[in-house]
């Protein structure tokens, strides 16, 4: 049963109250982020139990991070392998059954019909009953986000409503042998307007190693570690629970 409560934590717009649910169960499930570490930050400890309760997990990246190193002898493509690499090796410890590469630019990232059709692709060929990714409306942090989690999310909604149920929206999927798809229910993470927690406490650790498998992008793995404990903690105590993830959950039709 869901259980209604008050909730303080920063990502939530104050006054709103949070609703306490289980994680997906056993449904097909496309996760579908900007970087490769995004989803191991915002809802790996979701995904993680939903995989538990029997989900088949796929996750889509439309950028490889190819930016995200300090190192001046690194060069674009030796920060993408690495990265895609350490995606992969993340996902393997979550459970995930698939990970895809778009290889769009890190940030750079562009809301275009190119964009929308492999996402739509995507939605078509893997069929899943629900989708994760960024919200793009009520961004966390506010203001200073990533422009791509705000891209990426905006295309990943028009994606599934209304271009991958509409059979005159990319008509080339279908000679492609990709048959229209309707997404239920899409679950928005990092979103300031977050109303939804799942208790993560039995996923909590699996989301951890999975960050801390990122290694290009992890300092001090102890303080790492204590980070992701005080930040679930903090979220999950304003509903009575041990650890917690927040999303905004929507029902696409």
């Amino acid at each position: 049963m869901n259980r209604q409560v008050n909730s303080g934590h920063e990502g939530r717009r104050a006054g709103k109250r949070a609703v306490v649910v289980e994680p997906p169960g056993s449904i097909s499930i496309a996760a579908v982020a900007a970087h490769p570490d995004d989803i191991e930050s915002w809802c790996a400890g979701t995904l993680a139990q939903a995989v538990d309760a029997g989900a088949t997990v796929r996750l889509l990246l439309v950028t490889s991070g190819d930016k995200g190193s300090d190192e001046r002898a690194a060069t674009s493509e030796d920060v993408m392998a690495t990265r895609e690499r350490e995606a992969i090796a993340a996902a393997r410890l979550l459970g995930f059954a698939e990970v895809a590469f778009l290889r769009h630019p890190d940030g750079e990232v562009e809301d275009t019909r190119a964009l929308r059709g492999q996402l739509v692709s995507c939605i078509r060929r893997w069929r899943p009953a629900a989708v994760f990714t960024h919200d793009p409306v009520h961004s966390f942090p506010a203001y200073l986000c990533h422009r791509d989690h705000r891209v990426v999310g905006r295309a990943v909604l028009d994606a599934v409503y209304p271009l991958a149920r509409d059979r005159r929206s990319f008509p080339e999927h279908i000679s492609e042998g990709l048959e229209l798809h309707a997404v239920d229910d899409v679950w928005l993470f990092a979103s300031a307007a977050a109303e939804v927690l799942v208790d993560i406490s039995a996923g909590f650790a699996r989301n951890v190693e999975a960050r801390l498998a990122h290694q290009s992008q992890t300092g001090d793995s102890n303080a790492l570690a204590d980070d992701w404990r005080r930040q679930a903690a903090t979220l999950g105590a304003s509903a009575g629970l041990s650890l917690a993830e927040a999303f905004v959950v929507l029902r696409s039709g």
